[in-house]
């Protein structure tokens, strides 16, 4: 349920109260790990050109955003490429124990190319990914990093 339903079905003592945060992560990562998830999952016959022609991304924004979609509401967005740091920052601003470990390991195996995604997409990919992706990039401040 998007953030911005959760405000409107809760008291604003206790939406207020609450500390709400959301993980998000660096677009071109995300869609390149998407990718190779759909990719797996058809066999390997998936092409990253025919992923992005269907237009089906893990678009987020709208989950932790106003109705709009222009207002971050949430108290807080943790970048998953820090997220162990950023969850040690929020569990201590909580006085929640954090062992600095997750416990679980994420859905790695769907990617055997470990590449960075800065060496994976062309520059019209690139722009694929940066179209679908505008408001996240605008909101967090992403860019397409050159790698060295």
């Amino acid at each position: 349920m998007p953030a911005f339903e959760v405000r409107s079905r809760v008291p604003a003592k206790v939406w207020n109260s609450y500390f709400k945060f959301c993980v998000e992560r660096n677009p071109w990562d995300k869609v390149l790990s998407h990718y190779h998830m759909h990719a797996a999952r058809e066999g390997g016959s998936l092409s990253l050109d025919q992923y992005l022609a269907r237009g089906r991304f893990p678009i987020n924004y709208f989950r932790y955003t106003d109705r709009a979609g222009t207002k971050v509401i949430v108290d807080r967005v943790l970048r998953y490429e820090n997220l162990l740091a950023d969850l040690g920052e929020v569990f201590a601003q909580l006085n929640i124990p954090f062992d600095g470990a997750l416990g679980v390991r994420a859905n790695s195996e769907y990617r055997t190319d470990r590449r960075p995604y800065q060496h994976v997409f062309n520059d019209e990919q690139r722009r694929v990914v940066e179209k679908a992706f505008a408001k996240e990039i605008e909101l967090h401040g992403y860019r397409f990093e050159p790698q060295a």
